[in-house]
């Protein structure tokens, strides 16, 4: 079911968080997540959990989905 994707460029993500969390208190920096194939940091999500390096499609094991939704 590819037509219910995402594609997420961290780069753009982490730049806006960044933003926004410069007016709080300085944190350190969180876990870096990249394709190990091809270096890229966009990927793609899957309805079924399952995430694949948008540039060469390598399927990314590190990063878990959980469809549970916590409240906050």
């Amino acid at each position: 079911m590819e037509a219910m994707e995402n594609v997420v460029r961290l780069a753009e993500f982490r730049r806006r968080k960044a933003t926004a969390q410069r007016a709080g208190a300085s944190t350190e920096p969180g876990a870096q997540y990249f394709c190990l194939r091809c270096e890229a940091e966009e990927f793609r999500l899957y309805a079924t959990g399952t995430i694949h390096c948008a540039k060469c499609g390598a399927l990314i094991r590190n990063i878990h989905v959980d469809s549970t939704c916590k409240p906050a």
